[in-house]
């Protein structure tokens, strides 16, 4: 896959247990950056927004990215980040159909709205 390709410098993260409240106990759950990849994100035309509704989908996007070993980790509990924007990542990645090792598809949906506080 050429790198002019993918114009876009996209952060992944995922979750995990932040410090522990001396207090109260609590271990609170935090989003951290997993990885910085390039791809391709755009937004899914009116016309593919209405099929995905048609089967109960919330896919608003998706994106592209290159395939390396750091990116076939990547799984349905992250989310992306771009451009200020949080979108869910709406299932596992989807590989390529010729080798599956050039490049990854993310279907994406619009982040949950406590994201944007964080």
């Amino acid at each position: 896959m050429q790198s002019g390709k993918l114009p876009h410098r996209i952060t992944i993260e995922h979750q995990i247990e932040g410090d522990q409240d001396q207090n109260t106990g609590y271990v609170p759950i935090v989003w951290t950056e997993f990885t910085k990849i390039w791809g391709k994100l755009e937004a899914l035309s009116t016309k593919d927004q209405l099929q995905a509704q048609a089967i109960n989908s919330n896919m608003a996007g998706r994106c592209r990215i290159r395939y390396s070993s750091k990116a076939a980790q990547i799984d349905s509990t992250m989310r992306v980040l771009f451009r200020g924007k949080y979108w869910k990542i709406d299932g596992d990645p989807i590989p390529d159909n010729q080798s599956g090792l050039e490049w990854l598809t993310l279907n994406l949906s619009e982040g949950e709205s406590s994201w944007q506080s964080n």
